[in-house]
């Protein structure tokens, strides 16, 4: 009954949803690729793969690594889904040399159009990353009987307290999953809270930790290399301000490069804006490799500046700026989104310093901050704790040591997780 009622309230709002999607790709056209994908129509290009939902580009570099071990290791071909054009660029980075996985657009949640995804690409399994719980595509996969997982999974307190008001909703949907594969003992009892069946609940640690650096994420040649390199990735509203006003007021002492990358590209310019504001001397990256796009005048005022800004306005180069990082800012952290992933800069070996708002990593962040790789700061605190980091070298060098050590003793999540899958699978063909 939750489920008829979610459905026809799906299907009662679509004709809406459709006058608000042509809207919006009219407004962004960078999301008119793959508009029929949002209704089911994704592409054909591999025989039964094993369909892998990731939301995010976080997501999608958490779980490659696990992609890449079900084509080489279970011999299965992947398609890979997203919601965002980020995310599809992101794919085309990680898994354009496999001819075995592809890529497109997770349909909406309508009962139609999982259907026919499901009838043209004949997916031989599901596996949902993290948090990305869906009614009916879960109820979909369930009524054909091909095994479903979450991955990866994790429940932050405030996730199960908004699921719990829809507990008629999520209790169901939880039992259509074949497993819930999580990450730590706190989401596993959340979601006993909320219903689920404990026999499908194994807690299997963070694929996050079995980080792989690709050649690709090496870090990039800059044409400006002297002094230090702040870099702060994935920054949110709010953020870049605080960061920059830190930044022009650091000791005389301290010079070198802020580097901005901010997490949404739609907001590249609102950004340039504030970098503008600052009374820095600053540049876009895009603006490096094309000199006309920079007068002789700005090119000596950011060269010579003892603190310069490099606004970066193109997507998938984070790692690259963490590895040329002398210390990392982890952005959402400061503003209150719930904070990004730490593990990336510090699989580099980066120091790395977050805002007190990090729910979306609580755990990760409470054991990297215990190993002494990550300190966390405050708006009042940042100025001077990023004095403290900049200024003492050998600091610098123990946290990044400190936390590069702990992601490497926490590895092993990946082979757990493929197990499961496999002995789930081979259950499966035996019924």
């Amino acid at each position: 009954m939750a489920l008829f009622v979610y459905t026809c309230t799906c299907y009662l709002a679509l004709p809406f949803g459709v006058i608000f999607h042509l809207l919006f790709i009219w407004r962004r056209p960078e999301f008119r690729s793959g508009f029929w994908q949002r209704y089911g129509w994704l592409p054909r290009k591999q025989h039964q793969p094993v369909l892998v939902h990731a939301a995010s580009v976080g997501e999608l570099n958490a779980i490659a690594p696990l992609v890449e071990a079900i084509v080489s290791e279970l011999k299965l071909p992947v398609l890979v889904t997203t919601t965002s054009v980020t995310g599809q660029a992101r794919c085309l980075q990680l898994f354009a040399h496999n001819d075995r996985v592809s890529w497109g657009y997770l349909p909406f949640d309508l009962g139609i159009a999982n259907w026919l995804m499901v009838r043209r690409v004949k997916p031989r399994a599901l596996i949902l990353v993290e948090t990305e719980l869906w009614p009916n595509l879960i109820a979909t996969f369930a009524s054909k009987k091909i095994p479903s997982f979450l991955v990866n999974g994790r429940m932050s307190a405030r996730s199960a307290k908004g699921y719990a008001r829809i507990s008629w909703l999520v209790t169901p949907m939880l039992n259509k999953l074949t497993q819930l594969l999580v990450q730590d003992q706190d989401s596993a009892q959340r979601l006993l809270g909320l219903g689920a069946d404990a026999s499908t609940i194994r807690v299997l640690g963070s694929l996050k930790y079995d980080l792989v650096i690709a050649d690709e994420q090496k870090p990039l040649n800059l044409a400006v290399s002297e002094g230090l390199y702040w870099v702060c990735g994935s920054t949110r509203s709010g953020e870049e301000a605080s960061l920059l006003q830190a930044w022009h007021h650091l000791p005389e002492a301290i010079q070198g490069t802020l580097v901005l990358v901010p997490r949404h590209p739609q907001r590249f310019d609102e950004v340039a804006d504030l970098c503008q504001e600052s009374g820095l001397p600053w540049l876009r990256y895009s603006q490096l490799d094309s000199p006309s796009k920079i007068s002789r005048d700005q090119q000596q005022a950011y060269n010579t500046h003892p603190r310069r800004v490099l606004l970066v306005d193109a997507m998938g180069l984070l790692m690259q700026f963490y590895g040329n990082a002398d210390l990392v800012f982890v952005g959402g952290s400061l503003a209150e989104t719930g904070g990004h992933n730490p593990l990336e800069a510090a699989a580099l070996g980066k120091p790395v310093i977050m805002g007190p708002n990090c729910f979306n990593f609580s755990q990760v962040c409470d054991q990297l901050e215990q190993a002494q790789g990550l300190l966390v700061t405050t708006k009042s605190r940042l100025l001077a704790d990023v004095t403290k980091l900049l200024s003492d070298r050998d600091l610098r060098t123990s946290m990044g040591a400190a936390g590069k050590a702990f992601i490497e003793i926490q590895k092993g999540a990946l082979q757990r997780h493929l197990s499961a899958i496999e002995s789930t699978l081979e259950q499966a063909l035996l019924k």
